[in-house]
């Protein structure tokens, strides 16, 4: 994916008349990961209303408070873990030396277990609410609300693009995507930038929405072609993709990676 120290966040108005927004901050541990600054910058065809921003403001708030938990506690795995360790050794000769029972051995290992298990809990609990932890927290928050969304000339085209396909069988939409006018405008060079990032959230979400059996036929017209995939074609099954991302926004990325194949998954 290429962010240039620009991560595009797109609303698209669909067919049906639901609008969804694609991001990649789903994965948004990698992104504090990889460090380095960015701007996020909003992408729309057909306006979005303020009540629909709010709403996505608020997931992505709820994304990066547990995306910075989840980094901080693993970050800091071998510190705590070598301290419930330690204090699993410390407790079980304790409970050894100090405190005599009938049944040796057992009672130290389960005292040495759960005493090392609480500490490895409560040490989360206070990684999360350091000073790293809250500054982390307030910097992306702090990007999310300078998010600024503007008109966009690639996102229009993707949603007439996608209007041209409604209500076409499966031989039809592609005919239809492919022969568009609009279609030119999401190939065009000067919307590199937006295609690579849009494409990247589009296989995202096929990962995560469509069943093995879905992608397999992807990567297979993905493989040979349109052209020598009729057969594989008719196994798509449009009443099945219905979330998200569904069988227009499949088409349409289908059609924008012809030639330039990548495999989807592993299954």
């Amino acid at each position: 994916m290429e962010f240039n120290n620009s991560i595009f966040v797109f609303h698209l108005v669909k067919p049906d008349g639901r609008e969804i927004y694609l991001h990649p901050f789903e994965e948004f541990d990698k992104i504090i990961a990889k460090g380095g600054t960015f701007q996020v910058e909003g992408k729309y065809g057909e306006e979005p209303v303020i009540e629909s921003i709010t709403a996505f403001r608020n997931t992505l708030y709820r994304i990066v408070e547990e995306s910075v938990n989840n980094w901080i506690t693993e970050s800091r795995f071998i510190p705590r873990f070598l301290s419930s360790a330690a204090f699993f050794l410390l407790v079980y000769f304790f409970l050894s030396f100090v405190i005599r029972d009938p049944i040796p051995m057992i009672d130290e290992i389960a005292g040495g277990i759960a005493a090392a298990v609480l500490l490895y809990l409560f040490l989360g609990r206070k990684y999360k609410k350091t000073g790293t932890a809250s500054k982390l927290r307030a910097h992306y928050r702090g990007i999310i609300d300078r998010i600024i969304f503007r008109e966009s000339s690639f996102a229009i085209a993707f949603e007439k693009v996608l209007k041209e396909a409604e209500g076409k069988n499966i031989e039809e939409m592609i005919a239809a995507v492919n022969n568009s006018n609009h279609f030119q405008q999401l190939v065009s060079e000067e919307n590199r930038l937006e295609r690579s990032q849009l494409i990247s959230y589009i296989e995202r979400g096929i990962k995560k929405q469509l069943t093995s059996g879905q992608k397999k036929v992807l990567n297979k017209i993905l493989l040979k072609g349109f052209e020598k995939s009729s057969s594989s074609l008719k196994d798509l099954d449009p009443v099945s993709m219905t979330g998200d991302i569904d069988i227009y926004i499949v088409i349409v990325y289908l059609s924008l990676k012809q030639g330039r194949y990548q495999q989807l998954i592993s299954e």
